[in-house]
């Protein structure tokens, strides 16, 4: 039996014995929206290669930042509601602000209208139709049903909005990734990923990223970004079993697929964040300076207590391999105007509610303080001036949360760019 703690942030990976993003194509900044000049460079490289260099300082001042207000939550830390949850697995919003929750633990959905009440519960676990095992992700299709993925049942199960049972199709089972990273593209093509049937020899667990035609046929396949550098874990190995944890606060990889059918990743020791084609050419490069946070004396008994599963069946850690500062970021992902929202890493009190902000061109324009703890797992979904989020209490209680994105609307034209194009 294989314990996998992979190299993914935001994407993982558990053996059974870790997102659509809607990026949509906006080039440039809306105008009313900054304070200031923007002080980075544009540069473009022999290769074709789009690079954005980013100060640390934003280009928002005090008037033009903006500021989330929380409007809404759905959610309960007793009784036996429709509005307690066990584990939020995936949320989807409907054009009517219907809100469509899947419980992991119940194996249901459960839907509420956009005051928040309870409309109706949708499925059970089980294996039949209409019933599900573990969803682990759901997208709208291009005739607005909604396909929900079980690869505990080896399938997609499709239903319209009046959670109505319409069909299902086939899908790969026995592998978890999480938060699902697969959906359908502007073209209304479906994605979702697979193994490779041809793995190279320093491949640990190989992925494919596959897109599928409207008879869910698969049409095309591409290899999913990979960390480049040598890894850092702690292994155990018995045989032909092994275990394997990460070294806490080492770099790693985070990536995101696109509605636009772009990967983007990024390099989580750097300040780094790669547009990559589905067909693997790079496109743009977005970085931005940072001063690293320095791992302390608690980081570091935290971590012992966290790798205790793994030194409790044999395993061996050495402390000292932590390095001395953290990463970048933890993160990121995209709202529906294509703007980049990265977690950095910050000060334990402050993780999950400090974001940045970077334009679709990858223009750093400043930082956003939530008035919660974001979970960006599942990824937040963008409706118009709302965000819809998973956050939770003290307890650990979990909740949707419904925000309204405050933008300024003063008009002060368009952004100025500081840039030296080479």
């Amino acid at each position: 039996m294989k314990n996998i703690d992979c190299r993914y942030r935001s994407t993982r990976l558990v053996v059974l014995t870790g997102c659509l993003v809607w990026l949509l194509p906006v080039l440039a900044c809306s105008s009313g929206e900054t304070g200031t000049s923007w002080a980075g460079t544009v540069d473009t490289l022999p290769t074709g290669v789009i690079q954005v260099s980013n100060p640390e300082t934003g280009v928002w001042d005090e008037a033009s930042s903006w500021v989330v207000t929380e409007e809404m939550r759905i959610g309960a830390a007793d009784g036996d509601g429709p509005d307690l949850f066990g584990r939020i697995t995936d949320l989807a919003v409907d054009p009517a602000g219907r809100i469509y929750v899947f419980d992991g633990q119940a194996q249901e959905l459960r839907i509420f209208g956009r005051d928040g009440l309870h409309i109706r519960t949708v499925g059970r676990k089980g294996g039949g139709p209409g019933e599900f095992e573990q969803v682990i992700g759901m997208d709208w299709s291009p005739n607005g049903d909604l396909w929900l993925v079980d690869p505990s049942n080896n399938r997609i199960s499709v239903i319209d909005t009046s959670g109505t049972y319409v069909t299902s199709h086939p899908a790969l089972g026995g592998i978890v990734v999480l938060p699902w990273p697969g959906g359908f593209d502007d073209r209304g093509s479906f994605y979702n990923y697979g193994l490779d049937p041809n793995p190279g020899d320093e491949d640990f667990f190989p992925l494919v990223f596959i897109r599928f035609d409207d008879e869910m046929t698969p049409v095309d396949t591409a290899q999913v970004p990979r960390y480049q550098g040598e890894q850092d874990f702690f292994e155990r190995r018995d045989g032909g079993n092994f275990m394997r944890a990460s070294v806490p606060h080492s770099p790693s990889l985070t990536w995101r697929f696109t509605r636009t059918g772009d990967f983007w990743f990024a390099l989580t020791g750097e300040y780094q964040i790669v547009q990559r084609t589905f067909a693997g050419d790079t496109v743009r490069i977005v970085s931005k300076d940072f001063t690293p946070v320095p791992v302390t004396s608690e980081d570091i008994e935290e971590a012992r207590e966290n790798l205790e599963w793994f030194t409790r069946q044999g395993g061996e850690i050495d402390l000292s391999r932590i390095p001395a500062t953290k990463p970048a970021l933890r993160g990121f992902f995209f709202d529906a105007d294509g703007n980049i929202w990265v977690e950095p890493v910050v000060a334990a009190e402050q993780q999950g509610r400090v974001f940045e902000l970077f334009d679709p061109d990858g223009r750093f324009l400043g930082e956003i303080l939530l008035p919660f703890e974001l979970r960006t797992s599942p990824v937040p979904v963008f409706m118009g001036d709302y965000m819809y989020a998973v956050t939770r209490d003290e307890l650990d209680v979990p909740y949707v949360v419904k925000a309204r994105l405050g933008r300024p609307a003063t008009d002060t034209g368009d952004l100025t760019i500081g840039v030296e194009d080479r």
